[in-house]
């Protein structure tokens, strides 16, 4: 690409794909609004950071890094509003990084496991993410199923970028997260508390039957939480026998479920006994739970199930269960 690129006063839109850019010497977008850059090969990391920092008005970036890229994306920017970042391989390398300073960022959709670190700074509290990340725990492949041992083990030796990463996160408003980083962030609770999210108001978590366990104290760290979509996935091959998953028992009551939950929406398969424990447990302890959802992969259970939830005691008088 021509050096003439870093330069034009009146370019509003930037979409380049499977490029080579040269090394950027003065760069000047004034009127920059919109930049997608998918597999652009950049010179160096001071080239990318100058691209993004010389774009005063850029409100939109969606970046798609090659797999074998191992560079550390620095992007600092006081107009961006609308962030998304991938960079997917099979290998964790310890160079790779990224770094967002973007104080009126409302929208971040990240999915990277190749970074060793993520750091996030002065994010908004209005932010909403959506996040998919495993390469901070330094897991030797790159699967959501891994067993809790190798998590845990991952977890510790990557526990001060998981650190940093949550407290830059903590003001965030919404969050979509992967089953992956919801194990993360519960082998991490085990070492030190997880922040607070006071500012947090929906949150969509996926996650499989051997996590259902951890969701109580999990959710302790969303006082505020108006919103709670649960996704089930199944998962085979983690060697969890049948008894004990249905042994798993729901104790503690977070706050949220005490004062701010309304809404749950838990995408299910109703095939074991603790599916429907974790549901009568979330109508019996939301005090001002409004709706329930609950979204069955098979029908074959729908009439025992919604005989057995009508029955069950509800915490909030307005609560109304639905099954879908």
């Amino acid at each position: 690409m021509p050096q003439r690129l870093y330069n034009c006063e009146t370019l509003v839109c930037l979409k380049l794909f499977q490029v080579t850019l040269s090394d950027a010497e003065i760069v000047s977008l004034p009127c920059l609004e919109t930049m997608y850059l998918e597999y652009v090969e950049f010179p160096n990391e001071a080239t990318f950071e100058t691209l993004v920092l010389c774009s005063p008005v850029l409100e939109c970036l969606k970046i798609i890094v090659a797999s074998d890229d191992k560079k550390v994306f620095r992007l600092h920017s006081r107009s961006l509003e609308r962030l998304s970042f991938e960079r997917v391989s099979s290998l964790i390398c310890d160079s790779a990084g990224v770094v967002i300073d973007c104080p009126r960022l409302y929208v971040l959709n990240i999915k990277d496991n190749v970074s060793k670190s993520v750091m996030i700074r002065n994010l908004g509290c209005n932010a909403i993410l959506q996040m998919s990340l495993v390469g901070m725990v330094r897991l030797l492949e790159i699967d959501d199923d891994f067993c809790d041992e190798i998590y845990e083990e991952g977890v510790l030796l990557g526990r001060s970028n998981i650190h940093t990463f949550l407290h830059g996160i903590s003001m965030a408003r919404s969050i979509i997260m992967s089953r992956g980083t919801f194990k993360i962030m519960c082998q991490y609770s085990k070492l030190e508390p997880l922040p607070q999210f006071g500012n947090m108001c929906y949150l969509d978590v996926t996650l499989c039957l051997h996590d259902f366990q951890w969701l109580p104290a999990f959710l302790e760290s969303f006082p505020n939480l108006k919103q709670l979509v649960l996704v089930m996935v199944c998962d085979d091959r983690e060697g969890f026998p049948d008894e004990d998953i249905d042994q798993v028992s729901f104790s503690s009551v977070p706050e949220c479920l005490l004062s701010s939950l309304e809404f749950v929406d838990f995408q299910a398969t109703v095939q074991y006994d603790v599916e429907i424990k974790l549901v009568k447990y979330l109508v019996k302890t939301s005090a001002v739970l409004k709706k329930l959802s609950l979204r069955l992969a098979s029908y074959s259970r729908r009439d025992k199930m919604l005989k057995k939830l009508l029955k069950t005691p509800r915490a909030s008088t307005k609560c109304k269960v639905v099954i879908l």
